[in-house]
């Protein structure tokens, strides 16, 4: 395995709550990532915490599922 390979593999520190939201770095607060998903982590759901991102893909779920059910009600 080269260079390349091994620095694609390195872990990163994710903070649950960034450290700019008042996230501590205690162990409870860090999870490690590989550097490729903690880049997409950031660029999907920037410094919201698993918790805040969590609750806006759920909320999306609910909207599509009603969405779902009004189309099966207009159609049906």
């Amino acid at each position: 395995m080269g260079k390349k390979s091994r620095r694609k593999r390195k872990l990163t520190r994710h903070h649950n709550v960034n450290r700019i939201n008042g996230g501590t770095d205690m162990l409870s607060n860090i999870i490690m990532l590989r550097n490729e998903k903690h880049q997409f982590w950031h660029a999907i759901f920037k410094n919201l915490s698993f918790k805040e991102a969590a609750d806006i893909l759920l909320r999306a779920d609910r909207m599509m599922k009603r969405r779902g059910e009004n189309v099966k009600e207009k159609g049906g």
